[in-house]
């Protein structure tokens, strides 16, 4: 039963936003499915999930915002805009600020 939520898990971490509850939940039913004449009584608690994510290696990550609902095509027609206006400068004028040692402050450019 645990290497079908485990397979389940890799297959959709991806695309669902995977929280302990949902995991619990698909626990649950496949237990349902494996078993559909006598279903177990087994409870599936937080110390279950906790050891079946060491077993697994499956660390906790937050993601920030609503980073789980983005539209993906809407995101990549803005991304197009995007490149649009940046390929109308001279690829030496053109800094990623986010991946850079640049600081700006005021009017002056600190470069660590």
């Amino acid at each position: 039963m645990e290497k079908v939520v485990y397979e389940w898990f890799l297959q959709y971490q991806d695309r669902v936003n995977m929280t302990g509850e949902l995991i619990l939940e698909i626990a649950k039913e496949t237990m349902k499915l494996l078993y559909p004449q006598h279903p177990p009584e087994h409870q599936f608690s937080q110390g279950w999930l906790e050891i079946f994510k060491i077993r697994h290696g499956i660390k906790s990550f937050r993601r920030f915002g609503e980073s789980g609902s983005v539209d993906i095509q809407d995101m990549e027609m803005k991304l197009e805009s995007i490149r649009e206006k940046v390929n109308q400068f001279f690829k030496n004028d053109v800094f990623n600020l986010d991946e850079t040692g640049f600081f700006f402050t005021g009017y002056k450019l600190i470069i660590l």
